[in-house]
């Protein structure tokens, strides 16, 4: 088992919604319409789109995360892309990922600590994403910006570019094979989040350590620690979700 502590709460994060896809509905025009549901204080700001694939790829990373689940089984989760909302709609999104499979190929990663312009419509397909969700992070997103900036510039906080390189030998089949979550080699995709909405003044995965972090470990976070995020005045995440593809139960 990966080092994740459970939550005290009692009852899943009502602020935290499920909201199903529409038959052929694109992920980009679910996602459109949940950001139209946001409160208004809400329209500008980071949010957190998690998903969920089901090609080779993603289902290895969605086994290798079960180690943070109680029961063992598959996360629902295997990429989180960051979220800076200038405005309302989708086309005041700037999209920001540490992606194992980037469109364009990994370039030279030093040059930016690893993290990639995300195009949105490579997510766009419900049948290679069944699972999607939207998750907002109670932050100034000026903050995000300035801390997502000194990430790119700072490898010495947490090298990115290092966390891709012990994942890719695990997603391809490389050598032994050992999971790097259970090394304490978080998801680059998540350690990411997880540093900058730090360095912001939100703490995302208090389960964890952020070297540690995993989509699935955000995913339980915005679930379970609701009470921990809105204590002292503070806001819990809010969102939506949609999670139809399961690769197996406990039951």
């Amino acid at each position: 088992m990966s080092g994740i502590r459970t939550s005290n709460a009692q009852a899943p994060n009502v602020k935290l919604r499920k909201e199903s896809r529409a038959h052929a509905q694109s992920n980009l025009a679910w996602l459109e319409q949940a950001l139209e549901q946001l409160e208004d204080k809400q329209q500008g700001g980071p949010s957190l789109l998690l998903l969920g694939g089901r090609d080779p790829i993603s289902f290895r990373l969605r086994v290798a995360q079960s180690h943070a689940r109680h029961d063992l089984t598959p996360s629902h989760w295997s990429h989180v892309v960051l979220l800076e909302r200038n405005g309302p709609g989708l086309s005041s999104v700037e999209a920001w990922e540490i992606s194992l499979t980037p469109v364009n190929g990994f370039g030279y990663p030093p040059r930016t600590n690893g993290i990639q312009r995300a195009d949105l419509n490579a997510y766009a397909n419900e049948e290679r994403y069944p699972n999607v969700a939207l998750v907002h992070v109670p932050l100034e997103l000026h903050k995000v910006k300035a801390a997502r900036e000194r990430f790119m510039r700072q490898r010495a906080v947490v090298d990115a570019v290092g966390l891709v390189t012990e994942w890719l030998p695990y997603v391809w089949g490389v050598g032994r094979n050992i999971n790097p979550l259970l090394e304490g080699h978080g998801l680059p995709c998540a350690a990411m989040a997880e540093v900058i909405l730090g360095a912001a003044g939100f703490e995302l995965t208090p389960s964890v350590a952020s070297r540690s972090s995993s989509p699935e470990a955000i995913w339980q976070s915005a679930r379970w620690w609701h009470d921990y995020h809105g204590s002292d005045s503070r806001q819990p995440l809010t969102g939506t979700y949609h999670t139809p593809h399961t690769l197996c139960t406990a039951d």
